[in-house]
């Protein structure tokens, strides 16, 4: 398969997935909210940031494996990919038995350590253990899914991903049609999904790679230490992730309210799914990247950046200028019964701090492929504690409530990722510091223009948003806009053939 047929196999896959996982959070995100109430729902997203933190030991592993087993592998050397790959299983094997040994305990005494109304202590407590346990099973099986990113196969990895999100979303429809209403069953559900991911993965990986395997013979101390003095730096990363956005529900529920957390969780469900599309699509050119680098060969890495830059940017600013012009309605007609003007505020307030994401989060993987995390890194924990110390300064000092947990991260982070993120991607490939803001205006402009001719166009349709049938219109009408606008503006001649050429002329 060429390499452009590829890529196009791999991003159609990544757009069904991604319509599946937010069609599914759409349609599931109320059905829970309605049964078990905003306040109970806040505790799925603080269960899963807090989880998150354990993830500070095993990312140093994770965040890499991929990237050496691949270099290894295109490089010829099968013994030393076959290295990588055992000493990253049975390192996470260590790692995850230390954690359980602290996460049990936590999770026993949870009502001590965060604010929990007393009928739902049990419920939530149980809810940890399942996303707890989905965190063992995805941190063991993470290696697996090198295989179909070694063969540029990512559509394999898609497809495992659409399992996982209809065993989640068939399982918590039966859990609360046959028995009384309990969030666990959102942790439990998203845990059994999770080993049926496990398990297509493994498959993929016995297909694929056979000489990946699991080898007493394969661990490697010295392996696993290579590894962890690159991927350590990703852990300071993640670190930083932790301190600008991921305690800011466990901010809200201690300083301000278990229910304003609950509008804060339900705010996210969007952007979360948008940075999830950005990492997809950006990762859809990570395999030709990593080959290239491995290689040496230093225009066709650059030139794979620049269109992943452009192609991410493409669809993030279709729904960045679709919730825009329609959120408000979206959130009414989505959560009837909440307070729509908070929960529309915080989304789209979330949402800005997404907007240069859109062609930075490719950039931001540029120091793990070139190995240079040390300086990336303390530079983004800088810009994660000061995150920090400003949110509770602001909490604490200001009227601005949920407002402030939800502002000040995002703008942090729009000043991270127009500043060094672009200069330091270019300083790791040796080109000249500017090379990159290019695409930025060019995604900029077309952006505020999409933004305009669509609003504009929204006011003149004949049909008020009233209901789902308008309000879908309306986005249609938003992001038929957006996409000429940005097919014009944004996208060079190797995207508009990979895009126009293919999904339009069907050549």
């Amino acid at each position: 398969m060429g390499d452009k047929k590829q890529l196009l196999v791999n991003m159609v896959a990544s757009l069904v997935n991604f319509a599946v996982n937010l069609g599914i959070g759409f349609a599931i995100t109320p059905f829970i909210v309605q049964r078990v109430g905003a306040e109970a729902y806040g505790f799925v997203g603080l269960a899963n940031n807090m989880v998150g933190y354990a993830s500070l030991l095993t990312i140093a592993l994770n965040s890499v494996a991929g990237r050496f087993i691949t270099v290894a592998y295109h490089q010829g050397d099968k013994k030393k990919a076959d290295q990588y790959f055992s000493s990253t299983l049975s390192a996470n094997v260590v790692l995850v038995i230390i954690l359980s040994v602290v996460a049990i305990p936590l999770i026993l005494n949870l009502s001590q350590v965060i604010k929990i109304s007393p009928h739902l202590v049990g419920d939530v407590k149980w809810l940890f253990f399942f996303v707890y346990l989905n965190f063992v099973v995805s941190a063991l099986s993470t290696v697996l899914s090198v295989a179909t990113f070694v063969k540029n196969k990512l559509y394999l990895s898609n497809l495992a991903n659409i399992a996982y999100s209809l065993v989640r979303i068939v399982t918590i429809v039966l859990c609360f049609a046959v028995c009384p209403t309990y969030v666990l069953f959102v942790g439990l559900a998203t845990c059994l999904g999770t080993i049926v991911m496990a398990v297509l993965n493994y498959v993929y990986t016995r297909r694929l790679t056979p000489e990946l395997r699991f080898r007493k013979t394969g661990v490697s101390w010295l392996a696993t230490r290579e590894m962890l003095s690159s991927g350590i730096w990703n852990t300071v990363v993640k670190m930083q992730q932790i301190l600008q956005d991921g305690l800011s529900l466990l901010i809200a529920n201690l300083a301000i309210s278990p229910l304003h957390m609950g509008y804060l969780s339900i705010a996210q469900v969007v952007p979360n799914a948008l940075s999830g599309l950005m990492g997809t699509i950006s990762g859809l050119f990570s395999p030709e990247q990593t080959r290239f680098f491995a290689q040496g060969k230093t225009n066709e890495l650059f030139r794979e950046l620049t269109s992943s830059m452009r192609i991410t940017g493409f669809f993030t600013g279709i729904i960045f200028v679709a919730l825009l012009v329609n959120g408000e309605t979206f959130i009414a007609l989505w959560q009837p019964g909440q307070n729509v003007q908070m929960i529309y505020a915080l989304m789209m307030l979330t949402m800005a701090g997404f907007f240069f994401s859109g062609v930075a989060t490719t950039l931001q993987g540029v120091p793990l492929l070139v190995n240079r995390l040390r300086n990336y890194s303390l530079a983004w924990l800088a810009c994660g504690a000061a995150s920090f110390v400003f949110t509770l300064v602001c909490v604490k000092l200001t009227s601005w409530g949920i407002y402030a947990v939800c502002v000040v991260p995002q703008l942090v982070g729009i000043i991270a990722n127009l500043s060094f993120v672009p200069i330091y991607a270019a300083w790791c490939l040796k080109i000249r510091l500017y090379k990159f803001y290019l695409i930025y205006l060019q995604y900029s402009f077309a952006t505020v223009l999409a933004f305009v001719l669509s609003y504009v166009a929204n006011r003149l349709l004949p049909v008020r948003h009233v209901g789902w049938a308008s309000l879908i219109f309306g986005c249609a009408v938003t992001a038929c806009v957006t996409c000429m606008v940005n097919v014009v503006v944004l996208l060079g001649k190797r995207e508009r053939s990979a895009l126009v050429d293919k999904f339009i002329r069907r050549k």
